[in-house]
């Protein structure tokens, strides 16, 4: 079963705002617009060094994103993708991370 296009939508609206720079906008994680991007980034091992200190395969990423999701429906606030306007491209994650107490 595929979620509706509109349950899509009203969900990336409720894990938070888009806020957008001269460069950039942030705006919530998209898993189906992001994944690849974030694949490619968890498994550069000169990345993931300050991050969690391991590379992660496709199914650890996307365990990664699912929980970053879930965080935000926790805590009420999570990580926020950053694209470059100019090209598009996923560029990072950036956001606030308090997953226990």
């Amino acid at each position: 079963m595929q979620p509706r296009q509109n349950d899509i939508q009203s969900l990336g609206h409720a894990l938070g705002p888009t806020l957008e720079t001269e460069r950039l906008i942030l705006r919530p994680l998209d898993i189906d617009a992001d994944f690849e991007a974030i694949c490619e980034t968890y498994a550069d091992a000169p990345t993931m060094r300050y991050l969690t200190g391991a590379v992660m395969d496709r199914a650890q990423t996307w365990r990664s994103i699912a929980m970053m999701l879930g965080h935000h429906m926790v805590r009420g606030y999570s990580f926020l993708s950053v694209i470059e306007k100019s090209s598009g491209q996923w560029v990072g994650r950036v956001g606030p991370w308090f997953p226990e107490g």
